[in-house]
């Protein structure tokens, strides 16, 4: 039985991952009514495939590489259906997710599920395996109120003012997410200004509570492979900066003040940022592939040559901007 809400999800090259979603999805009850599915790349040897549980309906690009954020406003403002499910490619979903889904949503509302961060081998199993398992592998959801107060390095923590300097839950939270369609079309969509690494989820939730709706957490549960543990993602220290420029230019806050406090801490940005506004004052010499990407040399002095976009924000006391995207 379908139900009538639009699942939608995007993809570059994982198209394992999406034939495993594809599995997921029609093993629902109700399945969705229709997948939307994003190319963000050139179409490959899967950019036609169907299902017989619901209709495939595949987005490509026709010239250059989609961005995350256009690919993601791209699916969601092409769904059919009011009823809105994002799903990143890699998750691993509850039959009952669209039952769950559907149940719980309401204007002015978004929902989404907790999310277990697994290692990846776990996750090419099927949902019910890993649900019995779950206790014994001695993982937590991210944003579950069971998550104990000494978090460690392998699990976000749910708390956005003091999380470690991992993501903070806005980042969990699109890993699944209900939506009204006529509510995403309010918020703007994603904020196709950020280029790169990081921050393009806070800013959208950030803007959804601007605009007053609820988030609210279902009982289900989403299983997904583990993150690695962007303490101080060096390798994307250019992005990341930028970005958090643009969000503190619109929002009148920095985001993520762990990551970037590590920055301050490892010499590459300034240590008064929240006070003199966000800077680059070191650059890594080169990216240590051996340790997930992060960077443990000694910062040098920027570049000749190499130009920072500067985003003029507003003093620390000035009301908070309202948003443009």
């Amino acid at each position: 039985m379908r139900s009538p809400i639009s699942a939608v999800t995007i993809v570059k090259s994982r198209t394992e991952k999406l034939c495993n979603l594809i599995s997921q999805l029609e093993r629902c009850s109700p399945t969705p009514d229709e997948l939307v599915i994003v190319w963000m790349a050139p179409p490959s040897d899967l950019s036609l495939i169907q299902s017989d549980k619901f209709d495939i309906v595949h987005k490509f690009v026709t010239q250059e590489e989609l961005p995350i954020a256009k690919a993601r406003n791209k699916g969601m403002l092409s769904a059919k259906h009011e009823n809105l499910v994002y799903l990143n490619v890699d998750a691993v979903i509850s039959p009952t997710l669209c039952r769950d889904g559907l149940l719980a949503l309401k204007d002015n509302t978004v929902l989404f599920t907790s999310v277990v961060f697994l290692p990846s081998e776990h996750c090419n199993k099927p949902y019910s395996a890993i649900s019995k398992t779950e206790k014994q592998i001695g993982y937590l959801a991210s944003n579950d109120e069971t998550l104990p107060d000494d978090d460690n390095n392998e699990i976000p923590s749910r708390n956005q003012g003091n999380n470690h300097g991992k993501f903070s839950d806005d980042s969990i939270c699109s890993t699944v997410f209900f939506i009204r369609k006529t509510d995403f079309q309010k918020t703007g969509g994603f904020d196709e200004g950020y280029a790169g690494f990081g921050l393009n989820d806070e800013d959208f939730f950030t803007n959804c509570r601007a605009l007053g709706y609820s988030l609210e957490q279902l009982p289900t549960r989403t299983f997904a492979p583990h993150r690695p543990n962007y303490q101080c993602p060096v390798n994307h220290l250019l992005d990341f900066v930028r970005n958090a420029q643009r969000f503190h230019s619109k929002w009148g806050f920095y985001p993520c003040l762990n990551v970037l406090a590590a920055y301050a801490e490892k010499g590459f940005i300034n240590s008064n940022f929240e006070e003199k506004g966000l800077k680059i004052v070191q650059l890594p010499e080169k990216e240590d592939e051996s340790n997930d990407g992060v960077n443990t040399s000694t910062p040098h002095q920027p570049t000749a040559g190499i130009e920072f976009t500067s985003f003029h924000s507003p003093d620390k006391n000035q009301v908070r901007l309202s948003s443009t995207a």
